[in-house]
């Protein structure tokens, strides 16, 4: 029996699309392109969501290798991008529904450390019972010890929990753990028919 929704961020509870975060921050199409391969597309941003590299030495790093002119631009981005990582309102108002019928919605992300700077600018994350950060327990989906230490951590049953993510092969690392899984595009009336499916 499924007693908990535990959801993905990116493209499940905010819309993770870095052409229009790029283009908000930009001022030309030449500068869009250029914050998407030189911070979204960097070692650095992935090692970010590892937990293995600071906000701080990324930014460092980030300015090294690119030349004097365009620091300024990378720095604004590294630091407001998420101003325009947008929540899904339907989302929102689907886990104050469903939280209405009993169950607890964690979030599992994929994440570097700067969700603590924004995830309260955010009203769709008050409704989570707890928050689990790739970065802040130095693991990743999709290997099996991220599931297993999330479970673990908050004292959970994998038959119990019912994964949403927006790509396949987290879905399937969940699966292999035990718990319920669903490919979420985001449609909710798909998510509500599968939820009512398997109850």
């Amino acid at each position: 029996m499924i007693k908990n929704i535990v959801l993905d961020m990116g493209n499940v509870c905010c819309k993770w699309d870095v052409s229009y975060i790029a283009s908000q921050l930009a001022s030309s199409l030449e500068e869009k392109d250029y914050i998407i391969k030189h911070l979204f597309q960097t070692k650095q941003w992935a090692q970010l969501d590892q937990g293995v590299l600071s906000l701080q030495d990324a930014k460092k790093q980030l300015i090294e290798q690119i030349p004097d002119k365009k620091r300024d631009l990378i720095v604004y981005a590294f630091e407001h991008w998420f101003d325009y990582f947008d929540q899904f309102d339907e989302m929102e108002e689907f886990i104050k529904r469903y939280k209405g019928k009993g169950y607890q919605f964690y979030l599992l992300s994929n994440c570097s450390m700067q969700f603590y700077q924004y995830y309260q600018s955010k009203s769709i994350f008050q409704h989570f019972k707890e928050l689990y950060t790739s970065a802040k327990y130095q693991k990743i989906k999709p290997n099996l010890d991220i599931y297993q230490d999330f479970l673990s951590r908050y004292h959970l049953k994998a038959n119990e929990c019912l994964f949403v993510d927006d790509l396949k092969e987290n879905i399937d690392a969940a699966i292999k753990v035990g718990m319920k899984g669903f490919v979420y595009h985001q449609n909710i009336q798909e998510l509500e028919k599968y939820i009512e499916n398997i109850l």
